[in-house]
């Protein structure tokens, strides 16, 4: 969510700037990401299902995968002259920057005020506390 907002906001200050080749670099560069993060979490998801090995060997796999196919998109994004036409790379690193930051914000924040059960034990008065 956090994400998605920070994006949204690159890209309508891309829009205000460089008009429609601004707009679509930066969503394009935001929706790369969150693709990539979102498949990431998905994979994650199934993987903590599974054994310890069975569930590294899942994400370290996922994490090729999605690196993989990253790099053939960007590449065939920047070698094709159709494409390269169409978008600015300034606009490109502003909106994936922006969706890294916030899809990081984001996590830091949740998993400050997550519960962890393991360490938020059920609170017990000290000894002698109700007599």
């Amino acid at each position: 969510m956090v994400s998605a907002l920070a994006g949204g906001l690159c890209a309508v200050v891309a829009a205000l700037i460089d008009q429609t080749r601004g707009l679509g670099s930066a969503l394009g560069a935001v929706a790369l990401v969150l693709a990539y993060f979102f498949s990431g979490q998905l994979v994650e998801r199934i993987a903590m299902q599974l054994a310890n090995s069975q569930g590294m060997v899942l994400i370290m796999s996922g994490y090729l995968v999605r690196v993989l196919l990253l790099g053939l998109i960007l590449r065939w994004a920047l070698s094709s002259p159709a494409v390269a036409s169409l978008v600015s790379p300034v606009w490109v690193c502003a909106g994936a920057l922006a969706a890294v930051v916030g899809w990081l914000g984001g996590l830091i924040v949740r998993h400050s005020r997550a519960r962890i059960a393991v360490y938020d034990r059920p609170y017990q008065a000290p000894a002698g506390w109700d007599e």
